[in-house]
């Protein structure tokens, strides 16, 4: 990785920020180790592949983000912005924004590199719950 892409990705992680990078061709994704972290895991319990973000997504989230993620590799869509629930390693599921864009394209248009965040928005979310239980 470029030394100015590791600056970027570090300001992230000092942000709470998780960056995801996601070759679509392959199914190759690089989580960060905030990424990993933020979910309860360590650097090398998650591997470099989709599965390991798309088995995570609670099942009631699952489509919307499918769907919104259909609309950006169509090009409905410029950014990515999904709120989900996602499973931890303790078996907890924990709010995410999840955030992304297509960076790279093949000669036909078709999306070949997507990047994107996880920020942690739990707490606000179960404190918006709580508030509208009132």
């Amino acid at each position: 990785m470029e030394e100015l892409e590791q600056r970027y990705i570090n300001m992230l992680n000092i942000a709470g920020h998780g960056v995801w990078d996601w070759n679509a061709v392959t199914n190759e994704v690089f989580f960060s180790t905030q990424w990993k972290k933020m979910l309860g895991y360590e650097p090398d319990e998650i591997h470099n592949n989709v599965e390991e973000w798309s088995s995570r997504v609670h099942p009631d989230d699952f489509n919307q983000c499918i769907n919104e993620l259909a609309a950006l590799f169509s090009g409905q869509i410029e950014h990515y912005r999904n709120e989900h629930r996602i499973l931890c390693k303790d078996g907890t599921y924990r709010w995410i924004l999840d955030q992304g864009s297509v960076v790279e394209k093949n000669a036909k248009g078709a999306p070949v590199r997507v990047v994107g965040t996880h920020t942690d928005i739990d707490d606000l979310r179960r404190a918006l719950e709580e508030a509208k239980g009132r």
